[in-house]
């Protein structure tokens, strides 16, 4: 696939914006109510503290170019790049849980590794590499059919210049 650019795709965390404002509205007033003579110093620590939690899972932008897929949430401070070339597959996945929560690893019994960065919804492309095959990487994303095919175009490519 000749000519193929940077693609970018942004997914907004609505539901987390939401919450996020739903939550600070409720202890602001919960903060004027129980700590009224300190109303003041509590509502300023819970607007930076939940500020900084919005500013970092807003949402997350995907980056994808012929040598890199990259990835940011919020405003940059959580974020990771994978070489294509270093990616065995890409799928689009369904199975997210409430439970997982936004970003982290899990580690289950076997000595399998789930990272997963998501900032609200149910789908993601699901990354499985070379180098670390126990290893899976779930990049949320309301267009994980696009993405996911457009990577494995891009990892397709890949393994065809490879073998030339």
């Amino acid at each position: 696939m000749k000519g193929m650019e940077c693609k970018t795709y942004t997914y907004w965390g609505v539901a987390m914006i939401v919450y996020m404002l739903l939550m600070y509205i409720s202890l602001l007033v919960l903060s004027v109510i129980i700590w009224a003579d300190k109303s003041l110093y509590t509502c300023l620590f819970i607007t930076v503290i939940l500020l900084f939690g919005l500013l970092c899972f807003y949402k997350i932008t995907i980056t994808i170019d012929k040598t890199n897929l990259s990835f940011k949430l919020g405003i940059g401070l959580i974020k990771k790049s994978y070489e294509i070339a270093n990616i065995k597959s890409c799928k689009p996945y369904t199975g997210i849980s409430k439970r997982m929560g936004i970003a982290g690893p899990k580690i289950s019994f076997t000595g399998n590794i789930l990272e997963y960065y998501i900032v609200t919804g149910f789908k993601a492309i699901e990354l499985r590499f070379h180098d670390r095959p126990k290893t899976t990487v779930l990049i949320g994303t309301n267009q994980p059919d696009e993405i996911s095919r457009y990577i494995q175009s891009l990892i397709d490519e890949s393994i065809n210049a490879l073998k030339k």
